[in-house]
């Protein structure tokens, strides 16, 4: 994954100033490039983002006179004469973004398309093979801490254990592509996740192939599926698709029924159903363990409407509304 993304290094910043920075240089980084967040000691930096307190140690020196690699120092002193970089040096926080997008683009990126580093990997025109042992595997008991990835660099590390996931503060936003991937947690790759919040794993896993178009074809078309909870969406405006859907497939639906029922389009349902199987929600089961009916369900639905109907009209009446 490393050779395929701009690996920056962190050193001597705080957590808070560490993925403030990290959200802007994605956020100003065109999108055909990945980012990889790096130690030190790495041998692929493309960039250095260093305390500025920490420039002259000899340490720090020594890595930049055999590497050669561009650095920006932070500091969090006013600029004193209104420039926020100046010799190399990032006064943080940033009142304007353009600055620092004229500067990454003179010392970082221009050099990399000259590298070759213009464009994300051939993964990206490649079909991950996420299949039945992809998932055991992700959800192993045995793989405790695992680190998860795509081309655009590092998503997250999970615990399996505790049912964790501390996401790379940059892509907070759950969205990913076919190259997703994973293997196993190493030290290092623990600076380019934020463990100032946990988010519950199954939850957060659901969300991001949720979230992700390339997924709907995952999922068979033929068979019925049974979900074993209710997943829980982020997004406001997906909410009520995923509650439909929640709630036939809680019953264990036919995936073509409930296309049919719901009206929509049959790759949003498959989505829906690849997002709960890689969130480990779920499987296709035999047709008598599901007891949804959409005939029965239309017929339930009016009524229930017919109900809430009259007691609104009750109420209205009542208070003379």
């Amino acid at each position: 994954m490393d050779r395929h993304c701009i690996n920056i290094a962190v050193s001597g910043l705080s957590l808070k100033t560490s993925d403030e920075l990290k959200i802007v240089i994605r956020n100003l980084t065109p999108n055909q490039y990945g980012i990889n967040w790096v130690n030190i000691s790495s041998d692929q930096i493309d960039l250095l983002l260093i305390n500025e307190n920490f420039f002259d140690a000899d340490n720090i020196q020594n890595i930049l006179q055999k590497k050669k690699f561009p650095y920006l120092k932070i500091t969090k002193t006013p600029s004193n004469n209104g420039n926020a970089i100046h010799e190399h040096t990032l006064h943080f926080p940033l009142e304007k973004s353009e600055l620092l997008l004229a500067w990454l683009q003179t010392n970082l990126l221009s050099s990399l398309k000259s590298a070759g580093l213009s464009a994300s990997p051939a993964l990206l025109n490649e079909r991950a093979l996420i299949d039945e042992q992809f998932i055991r595997n992700l959800h192993s008991p045995e793989h405790t801490k695992l680190h998860l990835f795509d081309d655009k660099g590092t998503l997250a590390i999970i615990d399996n254990r505790t049912q964790v996931a501390w996401l790379e503060p940059s892509r907070q936003k759950p969205q990913t592509n076919m190259s997703f991937n994973f293997a196993f947690a190493k030290t290092s790759d623990f600076i380019k996740v934020s463990r100032k919040k946990d988010y519950y794993l199954q939850d957060w896993l659901w969300n991001l192939i949720w979230a992700s178009k390339d997924f709907e074809n995952l999922a068979s078309i033929d068979g019925y599926f049974k979900i074993d909870h209710w997943p829980q969406p982020y997004q406001q405006e997906s909410r009520k698709v995923s509650l439909q859907l929640s709630a036939c497939f809680i019953q264990g639906a036919k995936v073509t029924d409930v296309a049919k029922q719901l009206n929509q389009p049959i790759d949003v349902v498959l989505r829906f159903i690849t997002a709960c199987l890689i969130a480990n929600n779920g499987q296709y089961v035999a047709a008598n363990k599901c007891s949804y009916s959409p005939k029965l369900h239309s017929e339930s639905s009016n009524t229930e409407n017919h109900f809430f109907k009259n007691f609104i009209g009750k109420i209205r009446r009542r208070f003379g509304l």
